[in-house]
């Protein structure tokens, strides 16, 4: 019995001095769209050759998240000889319209230009900022604009083509918000609430009476009466 405990006893410092010793061969990034990965491992700053368990996996992290476009981030051992680096990214869903290219996420937090020269085609917001929170790393709370990044992704869920067609939308001074079409160049006046009723109101009139008798007839649209669009061709508001 004393010399089955004193094997066993070795095989486990055996086995500990082992996985001590154990060198980082290799690096896995996955989950990163716009960060390229050979920029995370920059960041990550982790030598090949490096002792895996020498690897402080909390430094690594906090280094990672530097990136603002870096959400958060997990990083883990991964298997004998590896480390894992899983990514969730904040992807841009509007640009700021300002004294610099500026993006901003869904959940109101701003982002830089992308130093690789990244431009993404996104739809601009203009007009009543807030200029102090206009500024990378900033949440942006003013209702305005959150309700104008709504109404973007709500864009989307509609489909594709509405999302696409949008390609300004101004914060006037009161909170209202004024849509610029990517085609024709139309204002769009959405007003504030009921974001949903709205754009598929606007669908519906934009397929079925702008698309037949040609956007570039349009003046303006108005969104905000209850139940009709309002628009005006050459010269006459039409209700709809």
């Amino acid at each position: 019995m004393g010399l089955l405990l004193t094997g066993a006893l070795a095989v486990f410092l055996g086995a500990n001095v082992w996985k001590r010793d154990l060198p980082v061969r290799n690096l896995r990034v996955e989950g990163n769209v716009i960060v390229p990965g050979a920029e995370i491992l920059k960041l990550a700053a982790i030598r090949l050759g490096t002792k895996l368990f020498d690897v402080n996996l909390a430094t690594v992290r906090t280094r990672i998240a530097q990136n603002p476009y870096v959400r958060s981030v997990s990083v883990n051992r991964d298997g004998p000889e590896g480390i894992a680096i899983t990514v969730d990214e904040r992807v841009p869903i509007a640009a700021l319209a300002g004294s610099e290219l500026l993006y901003v996420d869904e959940d109101g937090v701003v982002l830089p230009a992308y130093r690789a020269g990244r431009v993404f085609d996104l739809p601009v917001l203009t007009g009543a900022l807030p200029a102090s929170e206009c500024a990378p790393g900033r949440r942006i709370t003013k209702p305005s604009v959150r309700e104008a990044l709504d109404l973007v992704l709500l864009a989307r869920e509609v489909n594709d083509e509405l999302a696409q067609g949008i390609s300004e939308i101004a914060l006037r001074e009161d909170g209202d918000l004024v849509v610029t079409t990517a085609d024709a160049g139309i204002p769009v006046v959405i007003g504030r609430g009921n974001l949903p009723m709205k754009l598929l109101k606007f669908n519906a009139f934009w397929r079925e009476v702008a698309a037949r008798r040609g956007p570039q007839e349009l003046q303006y649209v108005d969104l905000r009466f209850e139940d009709q669009v309002v628009v005006r061709w050459n010269g006459s508001p039409v209700r709809r």
